[in-house]
């Protein structure tokens, strides 16, 4: 009985070109028009090279999803370790990857229970990272037990950051730089000086 396994070697330009490519589809055309036809298609290769080195569609989105995720902890670690963490962990949010992609990934994470993992345990660590950032800050501003919750003002500041960037991206700005203004003195008030 033959396995339904990867064979490509991880990590190898053709992968990561086939990575890249469901990331541009994900990105401009959305998750209705990545199939492997389309990935080899953006990549260069032949449909079934795509098998060749992705079992399914779907090891290719979670795969997809994995290498992005990492960039965003890495950007999230290195704001951790800034001389102003808080200020530079709303910096990540604000300024994080397409909101588009966002969206892409978490409507293929109702189908893809691989992905749904993925997505679940980057949320968590984005959370916990943020957490972090927000106790240090509360703690050395002196402010004792907040009214806020640590993880209440990071749920509350991550989806501040989405909502801004997915109205952004289709023209919307009505209340945006009031609602930055918001934050941005919250932030102020734990990290003053910057």
């Amino acid at each position: 009985m033959a396995t339904n396994r990867r064979m490509g070697q991880k990590g190898s330009a053709v992968g990561s070109a086939m990575l890249d490519a469901a990331e541009t589809i994900l990105r401009e055309e959305g998750y209705g028009a990545l199939t492997s036809r389309r990935v080899a298609e953006l990549t260069g290769v032949k449909q079934r090279l795509v098998y060749y080195y992705f079992a399914t569609m779907d090891e290719l989105i979670v795969d997809t999803f994995r290498r992005l995720s990492v960039r965003e902890l890495e950007r999230l670690g290195g704001a951790l370790g800034g001389e102003r963490p808080l200020r530079e962990v709303w910096d990540v949010c604000i300024h994080t990857g397409d909101s588009r992609m966002i969206a892409e990934f978490m409507a293929l994470a109702h189908r893809n229970a691989g992905l749904r993992a993925e997505v679940i345990a980057f949320i968590e660590q984005s959370r916990r990272m943020q957490v972090a950032a927000l106790e240090r800050a509360m703690t050395a501003a002196g402010k004792g037990t907040p009214a806020l919750p640590p993880v209440a003002a990071a749920i509350l500041a991550s989806s501040a950051a989405l909502a801004v960037l997915r109205e952004a991206a289709i023209g919307v700005e009505m209340g945006h730089a009031e609602l930055l203004d918001v934050i941005g003195s919250f932030i102020g008030r734990l990290e003053p000086g910057g």
